[in-house]
């Protein structure tokens, strides 16, 4: 395989919050491994990534570190008075997300850029779907990691406030500037099969354009659960506690199965919103529930081998990793009928209606009640556990797909 020089685009990457930082950080490692020569243009927060990878700030008014007025009027006035920076602030003041949109404006001024754009074999697209030149354009591979869309489709199921609705839709508006970008892309990589048919109902877009390949995970420190003693202690990794992870509807269902199962205890690992804190008040379960946040990954995999079953409820997720966490423990999981969660799980896990509280009591208890279910389910995961792979594989898939890009194959 010939060594490529790869440039990442990406209008943030924080590494420690959110799936897009820590994809591009695993992805260029492992490229970098391979012997590519890295270059990474970012917005703020950076992604955390070696010093042989070579990153390149993309300069941003940083309006949305603050959601306050006063401080990004202050960020405004630093800038230059072009009439990009001109309708960047009076679109991030009525509301619009406007990061990715004028992201690949601002690559285009970076000198770094310019300098070394005709350099690249590749561009690499990490969810910006920005408006980019022809010379990025032609040579353009995207993660779709999933469309935003199902985000907000699903906030404004949960909102009922008209104003609230009003501006769920502001801020989501830049979706459509990305679906007038998706033509120009070369390839685009989606992490499931899933994805692919949210991607090309959303964005209109070919299923030739679209190559599936599995996110990596990084399964060598991922241990075997070995709890011997069942002791009904049920585990759901949330991160973000936002509507789509459905955490509302797992409190609820630790309720209803209480009464079946009084030691029943959950461990939620991530943030919480203050509303389910309150939940779990009303529901009078605060004995039943253990929270933590931020958790280092030996701690995560601490947790992991601490329960007895994992419980995956998203309402959407593009690619769990979550599910794949706990299938990579080789916990029995219970898993939502949603997005690409019984696509991973496969054999491993019972399937419940993500939208009742009832149908997930339902699994909890059965699962809770049955030896023989859970020891078969336990079997399955260490099954499907192998059915995944590392970044170092995801790497070599990349790489093909890039070389049929060059070679005009793809």
């Amino acid at each position: 395989m010939s060594k490529l020089k790869l440039a990442f685009l990406a209008y943030r990457s924080d590494p420690f919050s959110g799936g897009q930082g820590i994809y591009l950080k695993n992805v260029t490692e492992a490229l970098l491994e391979r012997g590519h020569q890295i270059t990474i243009y970012s917005g703020r927060p950076l992604p955390d990534v070696p010093d042989d990878i070579d990153l390149v700030p993309i300069e941003t008014p940083g309006y949305f570190e603050s959601f306050d007025f006063n401080q990004r009027f202050k960020n405004f006035l630093k800038q230059p008075k072009t009439s990009m920076e001109i309708l960047d602030f009076f679109e991030t003041c009525t509301g619009t997300f406007t990061e990715p949109i004028f992201f690949g404006d601002r690559l285009l001024k970076n000198d770094h850029f310019i300098k070394h754009q005709d350099s690249f074999d590749i561009f690499h697209d990490n969810q910006s779907l920005s408006n980019y030149s022809k010379i990025i354009n032609n040579r353009l591979v995207t993660t779709l990691h999933h469309p935003i869309h199902v985000d907000r489709d699903i906030d404004l199921e949960n909102e009922p406030g008209f104003l609230r609705r009003f501006a769920i839709k502001r801020w989501y508006s830049f979706l459509n500037f990305q679906k007038k970008n998706v033509k120009n892309i070369k390839a685009i990589v989606s992490p499931s099969e899933s994805s692919k048919r949210d991607i090309v109902k959303f964005f209109d877009c070919s299923e030739s354009k679209i190559k599936v390949i599995w996110n990596g995970v990084d399964i060598a420190t991922s241990e075997q659960n070995y709890q011997k003693e069942f002791k009904n202690h049920f585990v759901t990794i949330v991160s973000a506690d936002v509507p789509m992870k459905n955490l509302e509807n797992i409190l609820k269902a630790i309720s209803i199965a209480k009464k079946e199962l009084p030691n029943i205890k959950l461990t939620v690992i991530g943030d919480m919103r203050e509303d389910n804190k309150d939940l779990i008040n009303n529901l009078n379960i605060e004995s039943n529930i253990d929270y933590r946040e931020k958790l280092s990954r030996a701690e995560l995999l601490s947790c992991l081998n601490e329960a007895d079953i994992g419980i995956s409820a998203s309402l959407y997720e593009g690619f769990g990793f979550p599910l794949v966490e706990m299938i990579s423990s080789e916990l029995p999981v219970i898993v939502a009928n949603k997005g690409s969660l019984p696509e991973l799980a496969g054999n491993a896990g019972i399937i419940f209606d993500a939208e009742r509280a009832s149908s997930l009591a339902e699994k909890i208890i059965e699962l809770a009640s049955n030896h023989d279910l859970r020891n078969e389910l336990k079997d399955q995961s260490k099954l499907r556990r192998g059915d995944f792979f590392g970044w170092d594989e995801y790497a070599i898939k990349l790489e093909s797909l890039y070389q049929e890009i060059i070679h005009g194959n793809f």
